[in-house]
């Protein structure tokens, strides 16, 4: 079902539309279908590494002394730290080339207070802001306040994606089904001429569909019926902004990196009006056995993936009206466990890079033993009488730069940090 799908049948169900729907969404009269806007606003990316990843073998680097150091945090040395710009890194996996490549456009935030070592409220805080249950993801939120009505306004392959009835969203990553949706008249969606029925049958049905939707409408006496009828005939013409979709995307999808298939079919969706905001997503960050053998190639392939991201999205010629955020349920504890692994931490960090968004900084900070250290909230310089950063304080500006402060959305899902940061995004 896709996302017109939802709301016009909500409107025959006699559901309530959240506040602020706009008309394209409630429908015009009866036999004028509101056709939704082509969307051509900033698309939003957000980037899921599943399970909780390791910061102190990425972004928020922290090397042993020396080769005989007891309960090392990592293996390989403090001296051996790389920077690019203002941001440090591990000397491990892709950081090298990702971070040179792209630190003028990253605004890291480490020491970010997760609050819990748990993964699904782990993973609920970092994409909504809150810890408590039934906050939607920001992804969701950006959605549903900039068009709820496009048939895949948000688009998830996984992650936390709640949308508390705000929007519907997509969980595919089928592009062969999308494709049967978009042509339902085809054996072969790539083949147009591989067709159910002949070109003179199917003159028929839409013949017949034209004058059976003409005497439904005739009918139609009360404003109520008027408007749902119109929304379920809206509904069908659906599949034309899949169709779009199926144009843009790539001859051949991806299958070197799960990141990039997904950013191709996202980035399809965007430059066809009918996306706003993806969830991407990629897991395997649990690793609470032989940590750096496991864990350091997982942050190789996401890493590999975000610069994929950039890659197709310069390709597509979108980059510039493109915010991409990642994140991870927590972080990992300081030192190995006895199976060389490493097991839960409340410790994370965050990258965000795109429109909006002043790079080559870094903002928080932690120890040597990867405790949070706090920060001016006006200056945003470590301080010790400052505060944590918990990722409520990204959520705030992050909903400032999605236009959503002040909004419905935003008393419906207040976000009220104590000291709000807001020079942090720097845009």
């Amino acid at each position: 079902m896709n996302r017109r799908d939802f709301f016009k049948l909500a409107g025959l169900a006699g559901l309530t539309l959240i506040p602020g729907s706009s008309a394209a969404t409630l429908g015009g009269v009866a036999g004028q279908p509101q056709t939704p806007r082509a969307y051509a606003g900033t698309f939003w990316i957000f980037v899921n590494a599943g399970g909780g990843w390791d910061p102190t073998s990425m972004c928020d680097p922290k090397g042993r002394a020396n080769e005989m150091e007891v309960d090392p945090m990592n293996m390989y040395l403090s001296g051996d730290i790389l920077s690019a710009g203002n941001i440090s890194y591990a000397p491990v996996g892709y950081n090298d080339t990702f971070f040179q490549k792209y630190y003028q456009d990253l605004l890291i935030i480490n020491g970010l207070d997760m609050q819990t070592n748990g993964h699904d409220s782990g993973s609920r805080h970092v994409w909504s802001g809150r810890l408590i249950e039934g906050f939607p993801s920001i992804a969701a939120l950006v959605a549903a306040n900039s068009g709820p009505e496009l048939p895949m306004s948000y688009l998830s392959f996984g992650g936390y994606d709640e949308t508390a009835g705000l929007v519907a969203r997509t969980r595919s990553g089928n592009v062969n089904a999308l494709g049967r949706i978009a042509y339902p008249d085809r054996f072969d969606p790539n083949n147009a001429d591989d067709r159910f029925h002949s070109v003179k049958a199917g003159e028929l049905i839409q013949s017949a569909r034209d004058g059976r939707r003409t005497t439904q409408e005739l009918t139609a006496t009360l404003p109520a019926e008027q408007i749902a009828m119109n929304q379920m005939f809206t509904a069908t013409d659906g599949a034309n902004e899949l169709k779009l979709l199926q144009q843009y995307l790539p001859a051949e999808l991806a299958n070197d990196n799960q990141l990039r298939r997904q950013a191709q079919v996202a980035l399809a969706a965007y430059r066809a009006g009918i996306s706003i905001a993806v969830n991407l997503n990629v897991g395997g960050f649990d690793t609470h056995g032989d940590h750096d053998n496991q864990h350091i190639p997982r942050l190789a392939s996401l890493l590999e993936g975000v610069d994929a991201i950039w890659q197709e999205a310069e390709a597509q010629q979108v980059a510039d009206n493109v915010v991409v955020v990642v994140g991870s349920d927590f972080g990992r504890t300081p030192g190995y466990n006895p199976n060389n692994g490493k097991d839960h931490w409340s410790v994370s960090s965050m990258m965000l890079m795109g429109k909006g968004i002043k790079g080559n900084r870094v903002v928080g900070g932690s120890t040597d033993r990867h405790q949070p250290l706090k920060v001016d909230p006006n200056s945003l310089a470590l301080s010790e009488s400052g505060v944590r950063i918990e990722p409520q304080h990204v959520h705030y500006e992050l909903r400032k730069l999605a236009g959503l402060d002040g909004g419905d959305f935003a008393a419906m899902f207040p976000l009220n940090p104590p000291q709000p940061m807001s020079k942090l995004l720097g845009g």
